[in-house]
């Protein structure tokens, strides 16, 4: 029934900087008002009187059989998944051996070449045309001007 009673304001007043406060307190009544009624049949009075509970447990028995610190799945850190394979008795199996290395030392070298050519190729050119194009020119002999 208050709502019912209570003006409301318009949003273009809403929006001026002097009613940013009121505008926060207008939405939270009115999102407040939708929860209430999205869950009313869920919610009791007795609930609602109650407040927030917390259940605090003193043991540490849920705490037993956890794993500790950090965990790595899929080769993303492989030092933390062979302390992993240490501790925990986990196999790594041979793909996951193989995912270590991305590249092999063979690989590697033909990939160092290739570059190394390249590089080699586009100097050598680069040089010839400097030198090639770079003469003495004697000067002319002229009427000064």
């Amino acid at each position: 029934m208050e709502n019912s009673k209570q003006i409301k304001l318009s949003k273009a007043i809403l929006e001026m900087k002097f009613m940013k406060r009121t505008k926060e307190k207008v939405e939270k009544e009115k999102e407040d008002a939708e929860g209430q009624a999205m869950y009313s049949g869920e919610i009791t009075e007795e609930m609602r009187r109650t407040g927030n509970l917390v259940f605090i447990s003193t043991s540490i028995v849920n705490c037993k059989n956890l794993i500790d610190g950090r965990l790595s799945f899929g080769g993303m850190n492989p030092e933390i998944e062979k302390l992993m394979a240490n501790d925990y008795g986990i196999q790594l199996g041979e793909e996951e051996k193989r995912k270590e290395k991305d590249i092999t030392d063979v690989e590697m070298a033909e990939g160092y070449s290739t570059v190394v050519n390249t590089v080699e190729k586009k100097f050598s050119k680069s040089n010839k045309h400097k030198f090639k194009n770079k003469k003495f020119m004697k000067p002319v002999d002229g009427p000064l001007m």
